[in-house]
């Protein structure tokens, strides 16, 4: 059963727990986010999204983050926020848990950002690395001459927690930024983190504006 954490006419706000991916493949079959809540809001789909199989969908978390996605219900809203994605006033807040690092990873560069991470911009570009192209790795300096740059906000919270802030987000940012800084998350053993039964990365809070103009913010 899916859990709705807020919904209007326009749009809603769903928790994904960790272990079910967003949306599906290409012409491919299984549990989804998407399918699960399509069951309840077959609306979703007459939306025009990226990808015809996606519907309203308008982003994605990695399958074993857990926490808060958005869902257009009406063309309207979806084409509204593709605009404020452009301008950066989409923006994620995640909850990062770090754990020891397991493994020393290859491919990364120098880290060139503070060493303690609370209040500090992490910026980079991104490649595909590995075996099908199957993790990420940061690109600085000229060789992301001509690349989009992506920044992660981070604060501290806790010993072992820190908040992530996206503006807009690239597939595995959050976890290659913190594993970049030697805090890989915990049970994220493909960037060198301890295996654990939870994975820990969790999209707590995101904010926008309706269409009447009026901020919105919504979290857990």
């Amino acid at each position: 059963m899916i859990e709705i954490v807020s919904q209007t006419d326009d749009y809603l706000v769903v928790f994904k727990p960790s272990g079910l991916p967003t949306a599906p493949l290409k012409n491919q079959e299984g549990d989804s986010l998407v399918k699960e809540v399509s069951e309840f809001f077959p609306q979703i789909m007459s939306v025009h999204g990226r990808q015809e199989w996606e519907g309203g969908l308008l982003h994605r978390l990695d399958t074993p983050t857990s926490g808060l996605v958005l869902i257009a219900l009406k063309q309207e809203f979806y084409n509204s926020i593709l605009k404020q994605q452009d301008r950066g006033d989409f923006q994620k807040l995640y909850r990062a848990t770090i754990s020891k690092r397991a493994e020393k990873l290859e491919g990364f560069p120098l880290f060139e950002f503070p060493r303690r991470l609370d209040g500090v911009v992490i910026e980079s570009a991104f490649r595909t690395y590995g075996p099908k192209g199957a993790q990420i790795r940061p690109v600085t300096g000229p060789k992301a001459k001509g690349l989009l740059r992506y920044e992660t906000y981070v604060e501290r919270e806790s010993a072992d927690t820190y908040l992530c802030t996206l503006k807009k987000g690239f597939r595995h940012q959050i976890r290659v930024h913190m594993a970049w800084s030697g805090r890989p998350l915990l049970g994220d053993t493909i960037y060198g983190g301890e295996k654990s039964d939870t994975f820990g990365l969790e999209a707590i809070a995101m904010t926008f504006y309706g269409l009447n103009g009026k901020r919105v913010e919504v979290s857990i």
